[in-house]
Protein backbone atom coordinates (compact mmCIF):
# COMPACT_ATOMS: atom_id res chain seq x y z
CA UNK A 1 0.00 0.00 0.00
CA UNK A 2 1.29 3.87 -0.92
CA UNK A 3 0.55 6.55 1.27
CA UNK A 4 1.93 10.07 0.82
CA UNK A 5 1.53 13.11 3.02
CA UNK A 6 1.28 16.26 1.19
CA UNK A 7 0.57 19.57 2.93
CA UNK A 8 2.04 23.39 2.98
CA UNK A 9 5.40 24.30 4.56
CA UNK A 10 4.94 24.43 8.28
CA UNK A 11 2.26 22.52 8.86
CA UNK A 12 3.83 19.49 11.28
CA UNK A 13 3.66 17.34 7.91
CA UNK A 14 7.48 15.79 8.75
CA UNK A 15 6.81 15.76 12.53
CA UNK A 16 3.49 13.14 11.58
CA UNK A 17 5.78 11.89 8.82
CA UNK A 18 8.48 10.71 11.58
CA UNK A 19 5.47 9.91 14.04
CA UNK A 20 4.05 7.35 11.23
CA UNK A 21 7.31 6.00 10.17
CA UNK A 22 10.04 6.49 13.02
CA UNK A 23 13.31 7.69 12.23
CA UNK A 24 14.33 5.12 9.78
CA UNK A 25 13.48 6.77 6.95
CA UNK A 26 15.60 7.11 3.48
CA UNK A 27 15.83 11.02 1.92
CA UNK A 28 15.96 11.19 -1.60
CA UNK A 29 16.06 13.64 -4.42
CA UNK A 30 13.81 13.43 -6.83
CA UNK A 31 15.19 13.16 -10.80
CA UNK A 32 16.70 15.79 -12.16
CA UNK A 33 15.95 18.15 -9.31
CA UNK A 34 17.83 19.09 -6.15
CA UNK A 35 14.16 18.84 -4.14
CA UNK A 36 14.47 15.99 -1.51
CA UNK A 37 11.69 14.12 -0.37
CA UNK A 38 11.50 11.57 2.24
CA UNK A 39 10.36 8.06 1.99
CA UNK A 40 9.65 4.85 4.82
CA UNK A 41 8.47 1.19 5.12
CA UNK A 42 5.58 0.81 8.25
CA UNK A 43 3.82 -2.38 9.16
CA UNK A 44 0.30 -0.75 10.43
CA UNK A 45 -2.56 -3.26 11.31
CA UNK A 46 -0.49 -5.96 9.30
CA UNK A 47 -0.31 -3.76 6.35
CA UNK A 48 2.79 -3.12 4.53
CA UNK A 49 2.76 0.52 3.61
CA UNK A 50 5.20 2.57 1.64
CA UNK A 51 4.89 6.10 3.13
CA UNK A 52 6.39 9.28 1.34
CA UNK A 53 6.72 12.53 3.13
CA UNK A 54 6.50 15.49 -0.20
CA UNK A 55 8.00 18.44 0.10
CA UNK A 56 5.69 21.22 1.37
CA UNK A 57 4.38 23.25 -1.81
CA UNK A 58 1.27 25.95 -1.66
CA UNK A 59 -0.50 24.58 -4.90
CA UNK A 60 -0.27 21.84 -7.49
CA UNK A 61 0.13 24.04 -10.60
CA UNK A 62 3.51 23.20 -11.35
CA UNK A 63 4.80 26.66 -11.78
CA UNK A 64 7.80 26.10 -9.14
CA UNK A 65 10.54 23.39 -8.55
CA UNK A 66 8.37 22.02 -5.17
CA UNK A 67 5.49 21.98 -7.31
CA UNK A 68 6.77 20.26 -10.17
CA UNK A 69 7.99 17.94 -7.61
CA UNK A 70 5.03 17.25 -5.82
CA UNK A 71 2.71 16.85 -8.51
CA UNK A 72 5.44 14.49 -10.43
CA UNK A 73 5.65 11.71 -7.32
CA UNK A 74 1.69 12.01 -6.78
CA UNK A 75 1.70 11.79 -10.79
CA UNK A 76 4.41 8.43 -10.08
CA UNK A 77 3.38 7.06 -7.26
CA UNK A 78 -0.03 6.64 -7.78
CA UNK A 79 -1.44 6.50 -4.04
CA UNK A 80 -3.85 4.04 -2.62
CA UNK A 81 -4.48 6.91 -0.06
CA UNK A 82 -3.44 11.01 0.44
CA UNK A 83 -3.18 12.56 3.69
CA UNK A 84 -3.93 15.87 3.49
CA UNK A 85 -2.00 17.35 6.71
CA UNK A 86 -3.57 21.00 7.16
CA UNK A 87 -2.64 23.93 9.84
CA UNK A 88 -5.96 23.90 11.83
CA UNK A 89 -5.20 27.66 12.40
CA UNK A 90 -5.04 28.50 9.51
CA UNK A 91 -8.17 26.17 7.97
CA UNK A 92 -8.85 28.83 4.99
CA UNK A 93 -5.74 29.10 3.05
CA UNK A 94 -4.35 25.12 3.65
CA UNK A 95 -8.12 23.88 2.22
CA UNK A 96 -6.68 25.61 -1.42
CA UNK A 97 -4.68 22.51 -1.39
CA UNK A 98 -7.15 20.09 -0.14
CA UNK A 99 -9.54 21.17 -2.88
CA UNK A 100 -6.36 20.82 -5.73
CA UNK A 101 -6.41 16.77 -4.58
CA UNK A 102 -9.72 16.38 -4.49
CA UNK A 103 -10.55 17.66 -7.88
CA UNK A 104 -7.35 15.19 -9.28
CA UNK A 105 -9.33 12.36 -7.80
CA UNK A 106 -7.17 11.43 -4.67
CA UNK A 107 -8.66 9.74 -1.59
CA UNK A 108 -7.69 11.99 0.88
CA UNK A 109 -8.02 12.11 4.32
CA UNK A 110 -7.48 15.34 5.95
CA UNK A 111 -5.25 15.61 8.95
CA UNK A 112 -6.67 18.72 11.26
CA UNK A 113 -2.78 19.19 12.53
CA UNK A 114 -2.30 21.81 15.34
CA UNK A 115 -5.62 21.36 16.95
CA UNK A 116 -4.47 21.84 20.49
CA UNK A 117 -3.32 25.94 19.27
CA UNK A 118 -7.02 25.99 17.53
CA UNK A 119 -8.98 25.05 20.29
CA UNK A 120 -7.67 27.76 21.77
CA UNK A 121 -8.60 30.21 19.33
CA UNK A 122 -11.77 29.12 18.01
CA UNK A 123 -14.61 26.38 18.04
CA UNK A 124 -13.93 24.18 14.41
CA UNK A 125 -17.27 22.11 13.71
CA UNK A 126 -14.69 18.76 12.06
CA UNK A 127 -17.74 16.58 11.52
CA UNK A 128 -19.50 19.68 9.14
CA UNK A 129 -16.12 20.23 7.29
CA UNK A 130 -15.93 16.32 6.67
CA UNK A 131 -19.71 16.05 5.03
CA UNK A 132 -19.32 19.78 3.23
CA UNK A 133 -15.52 17.74 1.29
CA UNK A 134 -16.60 14.58 1.61
CA UNK A 135 -13.69 13.23 2.62
CA UNK A 136 -12.34 11.82 6.32
CA UNK A 137 -11.45 14.58 8.57
CA UNK A 138 -9.25 13.18 12.10
CA UNK A 139 -7.92 16.23 14.35
CA UNK A 140 -4.02 15.62 14.93
CA UNK A 141 -1.32 17.18 17.02
CA UNK A 142 1.67 15.44 15.46
CA UNK A 143 4.22 16.79 18.44
CA UNK A 144 1.61 14.32 21.10
CA UNK A 145 0.58 11.95 18.95
CA UNK A 146 -2.88 13.08 19.20
CA UNK A 147 -4.75 11.87 16.51
CA UNK A 148 -2.08 9.34 14.43
CA UNK A 149 -3.85 6.30 15.53
CA UNK A 150 -7.32 6.91 14.62
CA UNK A 151 -5.58 8.38 11.18
CA UNK A 152 -3.69 5.19 10.45
CA UNK A 153 -6.72 3.28 10.91
CA UNK A 154 -8.81 5.27 8.86
CA UNK A 155 -5.53 4.77 5.84
CA UNK A 156 -5.52 1.11 5.94
CA UNK A 157 -9.46 0.30 6.59
CA UNK A 158 -10.07 0.71 2.65
CA UNK A 159 -13.27 3.01 3.14
CA UNK A 160 -11.45 6.16 1.94
CA UNK A 161 -13.30 7.34 -1.51
CA UNK A 162 -13.16 9.62 -3.81
CA UNK A 163 -14.58 12.97 -2.95
CA UNK A 164 -17.54 14.31 -5.36
CA UNK A 165 -17.08 17.85 -4.42
CA UNK A 166 -16.91 20.40 -6.76
CA UNK A 167 -14.93 23.53 -6.70
CA UNK A 168 -16.62 26.06 -8.95
CA UNK A 169 -14.91 28.64 -10.84
CA UNK A 170 -15.50 31.68 -12.94
CA UNK A 171 -18.59 31.08 -16.13
CA UNK A 172 -16.15 31.68 -18.75
CA UNK A 173 -13.90 29.48 -16.97
CA UNK A 174 -17.25 26.60 -16.55
CA UNK A 175 -17.81 26.95 -20.28
CA UNK A 176 -13.74 26.17 -21.19
CA UNK A 177 -14.54 22.83 -19.08
CA UNK A 178 -17.66 21.82 -20.20
CA UNK A 179 -16.78 22.51 -23.60
CA UNK A 180 -13.16 20.81 -23.81
CA UNK A 181 -14.39 17.49 -21.83
CA UNK A 182 -17.22 16.48 -24.49
CA UNK A 183 -18.50 13.65 -22.40
CA UNK A 184 -15.13 12.29 -20.91
CA UNK A 185 -15.36 11.46 -17.28
CA UNK A 186 -11.28 10.60 -17.18
CA UNK A 187 -8.38 11.15 -19.11
CA UNK A 188 -6.11 7.87 -20.42
CA UNK A 189 -4.19 7.90 -16.79
CA UNK A 190 -6.97 8.10 -15.48
CA UNK A 191 -7.39 11.63 -13.78
CA UNK A 192 -10.79 13.33 -13.56
CA UNK A 193 -11.05 14.84 -17.01
CA UNK A 194 -12.50 18.22 -15.18
CA UNK A 195 -9.25 18.76 -12.79
CA UNK A 196 -6.77 17.45 -15.34
CA UNK A 197 -8.28 20.32 -17.89
CA UNK A 198 -7.84 22.90 -14.90
CA UNK A 199 -4.12 21.69 -14.68
CA UNK A 200 -3.82 22.28 -18.35
CA UNK A 201 -5.24 26.02 -18.30
CA UNK A 202 -2.47 26.23 -15.15
CA UNK A 203 0.05 24.87 -17.63
CA UNK A 204 1.45 21.65 -15.84
CA UNK A 205 3.47 20.16 -18.10
CA UNK A 206 2.76 16.41 -16.73
CA UNK A 207 -1.40 17.30 -17.70
CA UNK A 208 -0.92 19.22 -20.81
CA UNK A 209 1.44 16.25 -22.16
CA UNK A 210 -2.22 13.85 -21.42
CA UNK A 211 -4.27 15.90 -24.05
CA UNK A 212 -4.14 15.81 -27.96
CA UNK A 213 -2.11 18.49 -29.91
CA UNK A 214 -5.90 20.07 -30.90
CA UNK A 215 -6.74 20.88 -27.40
CA UNK A 216 -3.92 21.88 -26.12
CA UNK A 217 -3.66 24.40 -28.79
CA UNK A 218 -7.80 25.08 -27.96
CA UNK A 219 -5.99 26.04 -24.04
CA UNK A 220 -3.37 28.20 -25.22
CA UNK A 221 -6.13 30.03 -27.30
CA UNK A 222 -8.25 30.55 -24.31
CA UNK A 223 -5.61 32.14 -22.00
CA UNK A 224 -4.99 34.39 -24.63
CA UNK A 225 -8.51 35.52 -24.80
CA UNK A 226 -9.27 35.26 -21.22
CA UNK A 227 -5.87 37.64 -20.56
CA UNK A 228 -7.39 40.17 -22.88
CA UNK A 229 -11.16 40.01 -21.29
CA UNK A 230 -10.22 39.84 -17.58
CA UNK A 231 -6.88 41.84 -17.91
CA UNK A 232 -5.02 39.24 -16.05
CA UNK A 233 -3.77 35.34 -16.47
CA UNK A 234 -6.57 32.47 -15.92
CA UNK A 235 -4.33 30.79 -13.85
CA UNK A 236 -4.40 33.98 -11.42
CA UNK A 237 -8.58 33.59 -11.37
CA UNK A 238 -8.40 30.11 -11.05
CA UNK A 239 -6.53 30.40 -7.88
CA UNK A 240 -8.30 33.67 -6.60
CA UNK A 241 -11.36 31.47 -7.25
CA UNK A 242 -10.14 28.39 -4.91
CA UNK A 243 -9.53 31.01 -1.84
CA UNK A 244 -12.72 32.17 -2.35
CA UNK A 245 -14.60 28.78 -2.12
CA UNK A 246 -11.57 27.77 0.71
CA UNK A 247 -12.83 30.97 2.68
CA UNK A 248 -16.55 30.37 1.99
CA UNK A 249 -16.20 26.81 3.42
CA UNK A 250 -14.05 27.89 6.17
CA UNK A 251 -16.61 30.85 7.45
CA UNK A 252 -19.23 27.96 7.31
CA UNK A 253 -16.78 25.70 10.51
CA UNK A 254 -15.37 28.02 12.46
CA UNK A 255 -16.70 30.05 15.24
CA UNK A 256 -14.44 32.21 17.13
CA UNK A 257 -13.66 32.30 20.67
CA UNK A 258 -13.32 35.48 23.08
CA UNK A 259 -10.05 35.41 24.56
CA UNK A 260 -7.32 37.44 26.15
CA UNK A 261 -3.99 38.24 25.27
CA UNK A 262 -1.54 35.85 27.18
CA UNK A 263 1.62 36.48 28.07
CA UNK A 264 2.36 33.78 24.74
CA UNK A 265 0.64 36.38 22.06
CA UNK A 266 2.50 39.44 23.71
CA UNK A 267 6.03 37.53 23.55
CA UNK A 268 5.09 36.31 19.71
CA UNK A 269 4.27 40.15 18.63
CA UNK A 270 7.61 41.29 20.50
CA UNK A 271 9.19 38.57 18.45
CA UNK A 272 8.28 40.13 15.07
CA UNK A 273 8.44 43.41 15.16
CA UNK A 274 11.66 45.14 14.45
CA UNK A 275 12.02 47.09 17.49
CA UNK A 276 12.13 44.36 19.60
CA UNK A 277 12.38 41.37 17.82
CA UNK A 278 16.20 42.67 16.89
CA UNK A 279 17.41 42.75 20.26
CA UNK A 280 15.73 39.44 20.83
CA UNK A 281 17.53 37.66 17.68
CA UNK A 282 20.95 39.14 19.24
CA UNK A 283 20.25 37.90 22.95
CA UNK A 284 19.36 34.64 20.93
CA UNK A 285 22.54 35.15 19.27
CA UNK A 286 24.88 35.84 21.97
CA UNK A 287 23.18 33.02 24.21
CA UNK A 288 23.45 30.27 21.32
CA UNK A 289 27.55 31.59 20.80
CA UNK A 290 28.27 31.62 24.80
CA UNK A 291 26.03 27.79 25.23
CA UNK A 292 28.06 26.32 22.33
CA UNK A 293 31.68 27.66 23.59
CA UNK A 294 31.28 27.42 27.37
CA UNK A 295 29.22 24.16 27.63
CA UNK A 296 30.87 22.68 24.21
CA UNK A 297 34.38 23.72 26.00
CA UNK A 298 33.30 22.00 29.29
CA UNK A 299 32.22 18.68 27.49
CA UNK A 300 35.06 18.42 25.41
CA UNK A 301 37.66 18.44 27.81
CA UNK A 302 35.84 15.72 29.91
CA UNK A 303 35.59 13.70 27.24
CA UNK A 304 38.93 13.74 26.24
CA UNK A 305 39.86 13.27 29.49
CA UNK A 306 37.88 10.11 29.73
CA UNK A 307 39.18 9.12 26.55
CA UNK A 308 42.40 9.13 27.61
CA UNK A 309 41.98 7.07 30.35
CA UNK A 310 39.68 4.43 28.63
CA UNK A 311 42.46 4.34 25.96
CA UNK A 312 45.75 4.39 27.48
CA UNK A 313 48.07 2.82 25.58
CA UNK A 314 45.85 0.71 23.33
CA UNK A 315 46.69 2.68 20.15
CA UNK A 316 50.30 2.25 20.60
CA UNK A 317 49.81 -1.72 21.26
CA UNK A 318 48.27 -1.46 17.96
CA UNK A 319 51.04 0.32 16.32
CA UNK A 320 53.15 -2.35 17.64
CA UNK A 321 50.67 -5.33 16.58
CA UNK A 322 51.12 -3.74 12.91
CA UNK A 323 54.32 -2.47 13.01
CA UNK A 324 56.58 -0.69 10.81
CA UNK A 325 55.39 3.13 9.38
CA UNK A 326 52.62 1.74 8.43
CA UNK A 327 51.51 0.44 12.43
CA UNK A 328 51.61 3.97 13.20
CA UNK A 329 50.14 6.10 10.60
CA UNK A 330 47.08 3.50 11.23
CA UNK A 331 47.27 3.71 14.86
CA UNK A 332 47.75 7.88 14.76
CA UNK A 333 45.10 8.10 12.10
CA UNK A 334 42.63 6.35 14.07
CA UNK A 335 43.17 7.58 17.47
CA UNK A 336 43.54 11.39 15.87
CA UNK A 337 40.11 10.63 14.18
CA UNK A 338 38.21 9.82 17.25
CA UNK A 339 39.41 12.37 19.13
CA UNK A 340 38.34 14.98 16.62
CA UNK A 341 34.71 13.48 17.01
CA UNK A 342 35.27 13.93 20.75
CA UNK A 343 36.73 17.32 20.76
CA UNK A 344 34.50 18.93 17.97
CA UNK A 345 31.47 16.69 16.97
CA UNK A 346 30.26 15.60 20.07
CA UNK A 347 30.90 18.95 22.49
CA UNK A 348 30.30 21.66 20.03
CA UNK A 349 28.06 20.38 16.70
CA UNK A 350 25.80 17.94 18.81
CA UNK A 351 24.97 20.57 21.89
CA UNK A 352 24.57 23.37 18.72
CA UNK A 353 21.68 21.12 16.89
CA UNK A 354 20.07 20.42 20.37
CA UNK A 355 19.98 24.54 20.56
CA UNK A 356 18.69 24.52 16.66
CA UNK A 357 16.37 21.94 17.66
CA UNK A 358 14.77 23.80 20.04
CA UNK A 359 14.51 26.85 18.19
CA UNK A 360 12.63 24.82 15.73
CA UNK A 361 10.14 23.50 17.41
CA UNK A 362 9.44 26.27 19.35
CA UNK A 363 8.23 27.98 15.95
CA UNK A 364 11.26 30.98 16.78
CA UNK A 365 13.28 29.98 13.28
CA UNK A 366 10.71 31.53 10.98
CA UNK A 367 10.80 34.80 13.05
CA UNK A 368 14.06 35.48 12.67
CA UNK A 369 13.58 34.87 8.67
CA UNK A 370 11.40 37.34 8.34
CA UNK A 371 13.06 39.59 10.18
CA UNK A 372 15.81 39.34 8.46
CA UNK A 373 14.65 38.96 4.94
CA UNK A 374 15.11 42.73 4.27
CA UNK A 375 19.13 42.44 4.39
CA UNK A 376 18.92 39.12 2.99
CA UNK A 377 17.41 39.68 -0.35
CA UNK A 378 20.02 42.80 -0.81
CA UNK A 379 22.22 39.98 -1.06
CA UNK A 380 20.10 37.86 -3.37
CA UNK A 381 18.57 35.43 -0.75
CA UNK A 382 15.69 34.83 0.98
CA UNK A 383 15.53 35.74 5.04
CA UNK A 384 14.74 31.59 5.00
CA UNK A 385 18.58 31.13 3.59
CA UNK A 386 19.26 32.40 7.35
CA UNK A 387 18.70 29.36 9.07
CA UNK A 388 21.27 27.36 6.45
CA UNK A 389 23.94 30.11 7.76
CA UNK A 390 23.31 29.64 11.39
CA UNK A 391 23.38 25.60 10.81
CA UNK A 392 26.62 26.39 9.31
CA UNK A 393 28.13 27.64 12.60
CA UNK A 394 27.72 24.61 13.98
CA UNK A 395 29.41 22.47 10.89
CA UNK A 396 29.30 23.28 6.98
CA UNK A 397 28.59 20.24 5.51
CA UNK A 398 24.46 20.20 6.70
CA UNK A 399 24.21 23.70 5.73
CA UNK A 400 25.49 22.72 1.92
CA UNK A 401 22.79 19.97 2.75
CA UNK A 402 20.22 22.03 3.31
CA UNK A 403 20.73 24.65 0.16
CA UNK A 404 19.30 22.25 -2.04
CA UNK A 405 15.98 23.51 -0.75
CA UNK A 406 16.32 27.02 -2.16
CA UNK A 407 14.28 27.45 -5.52
CA UNK A 408 16.76 28.49 -7.62
CA UNK A 409 20.48 27.70 -8.67
CA UNK A 410 21.15 30.43 -8.31
CA UNK A 411 20.64 31.10 -4.92
CA UNK A 412 22.35 27.87 -4.12
CA UNK A 413 25.60 29.06 -5.84
CA UNK A 414 25.39 32.16 -3.49
CA UNK A 415 24.49 30.62 -0.10
CA UNK A 416 27.05 27.59 -0.97
CA UNK A 417 29.75 30.38 -1.40
CA UNK A 418 29.09 32.27 1.50
CA UNK A 419 28.52 29.50 3.90
CA UNK A 420 31.88 27.71 2.42
CA UNK A 421 33.95 30.68 2.67
CA UNK A 422 32.82 33.47 5.30
CA UNK A 423 30.78 31.41 7.96
CA UNK A 424 32.59 30.19 10.58
CA UNK A 425 32.09 26.29 11.79
CA UNK A 426 32.41 25.19 15.03
CA UNK A 427 36.18 23.87 14.51
CA UNK A 428 36.88 27.52 13.40
CA UNK A 429 35.00 28.96 16.46
CA UNK A 430 37.06 26.61 18.82
CA UNK A 431 39.54 28.17 17.22
CA UNK A 432 38.82 31.81 16.94
CA UNK A 433 37.39 31.49 20.74
CA UNK A 434 39.71 29.06 22.29
CA UNK A 435 42.97 30.19 20.55
CA UNK A 436 42.90 33.86 19.74
CA UNK A 437 40.66 34.93 22.48
CA UNK A 438 42.65 33.12 25.19
CA UNK A 439 45.98 34.30 23.99
CA UNK A 440 45.46 37.81 22.29
CA UNK A 441 42.09 38.54 24.32
CA UNK A 442 38.20 38.32 23.22
CA UNK A 443 38.14 41.84 21.53
CA UNK A 444 40.29 40.17 18.66
CA UNK A 445 38.50 37.63 18.81
CA UNK A 446 35.29 40.00 18.11
CA UNK A 447 36.74 41.53 15.53
CA UNK A 448 37.13 38.52 13.77
CA UNK A 449 33.27 37.70 13.69
CA UNK A 450 33.06 41.65 12.84
CA UNK A 451 35.21 41.10 9.62
CA UNK A 452 33.52 37.81 8.19
CA UNK A 453 30.03 39.43 9.27
CA UNK A 454 31.57 42.13 6.71
CA UNK A 455 33.22 39.52 4.40
CA UNK A 456 29.24 37.87 4.12
CA UNK A 457 28.01 40.82 3.20
CA UNK A 458 30.72 41.80 0.60
CA UNK A 459 30.85 38.45 -1.14
CA UNK A 460 26.87 38.32 -0.94
CA UNK A 461 26.32 42.18 -2.53
CA UNK A 462 29.25 41.08 -5.32
CA UNK A 463 27.16 37.70 -6.13
CA UNK A 464 24.01 39.47 -6.38
CA UNK A 465 25.24 41.65 -9.20
CA UNK A 466 27.08 39.09 -11.35
CA UNK A 467 24.52 36.41 -10.91
CA UNK A 468 21.35 38.69 -12.44
CA UNK A 469 17.80 38.04 -11.71
CA UNK A 470 16.05 39.18 -8.69
CA UNK A 471 14.62 36.64 -5.98
CA UNK A 472 10.85 36.15 -5.71
CA UNK A 473 8.76 37.81 -2.62
CA UNK A 474 9.52 35.52 0.44
CA UNK A 475 6.03 33.25 1.43
CA UNK A 476 6.08 32.26 4.77
CA UNK A 477 4.11 30.41 7.29
CA UNK A 478 4.76 32.12 11.26
CA UNK A 479 3.54 29.01 13.20
CA UNK A 480 2.63 29.92 16.52
CA UNK A 481 5.02 29.94 19.60
CA UNK A 482 5.31 26.63 21.58
CA UNK A 483 7.06 24.52 23.77
CA UNK A 484 9.58 22.35 22.07
CA UNK A 485 9.08 18.62 22.52
CA UNK A 486 11.96 16.76 24.00
CA UNK A 487 11.49 13.89 21.95
CA UNK A 488 11.61 15.97 18.17
CA UNK A 489 14.24 17.88 19.19
CA UNK A 490 16.78 14.82 19.83
CA UNK A 491 15.35 13.27 17.07
CA UNK A 492 16.07 16.10 14.81
CA UNK A 493 19.14 16.03 16.51
CA UNK A 494 20.24 12.64 15.78
CA UNK A 495 19.22 13.04 12.07
CA UNK A 496 21.73 16.06 11.81
CA UNK A 497 24.85 14.64 13.47
CA UNK A 498 24.11 11.23 11.53
CA UNK A 499 24.79 13.16 8.51
CA UNK A 500 28.47 14.14 9.84
CA UNK A 501 29.43 10.62 10.97
CA UNK A 502 28.46 9.70 7.33
CA UNK A 503 29.89 12.20 4.86
CA UNK A 504 32.65 13.79 6.87
CA UNK A 505 33.98 11.13 9.12
CA UNK A 506 35.25 8.73 6.49
CA UNK A 507 37.05 12.06 4.87
CA UNK A 508 38.38 13.01 8.19
CA UNK A 509 39.84 9.45 8.62
CA UNK A 510 41.22 9.77 5.37
CA UNK A 511 42.86 13.07 5.98
CA UNK A 512 44.08 11.55 9.30
CA UNK A 513 45.93 8.70 7.79
CA UNK A 514 46.70 10.64 4.86
CA UNK A 515 48.69 13.41 6.55
CA UNK A 516 50.66 10.96 8.98
CA UNK A 517 51.39 9.05 6.14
Amino acid sequence: MRLVLVGNPNVGKSVLFTRITGIGVISSNYPGTTVEFEEGVVMYGGKRISVFDLPGTYSLAGSTEDERVATGLLFEKRPDCIIAVVDATRLEQNLVLVLQLIELGYKVIVALNFMDQARKRFSLDVDRLSNILGVPIVPTVATTGEGVDQLMQNVISGDVQRSAYVTRYDSHIEAFLEDMSEGQVATEKGFPIRGALIKLLEGNQLFVEQFPPAVQLAADGYREEFREEHGEDVEVHISRDRYGEAGRIASQVINKLERKLTLRDRISEATLRPSTGIPILLTVLVGIFLAVVLVGGALEELLLDGYALLVGDLFDRLAALIGGTAGQIIANGIDLSIQAILAIVVPYILVFYLILGVLEDSGYLPRVVMLLDGIMVRLGLHGRTIIPMIVGTGCNVPAILATRTLESRRQRIILATIVVMVVPCSAQTVIIVGTVGQYSGIMWAALIYIILFALILLLGRVLHKVLKAEPPSLAIEIPELSRPSVRNVIVKTWMRVKDFFVIAFPLLLAGSLFLEG
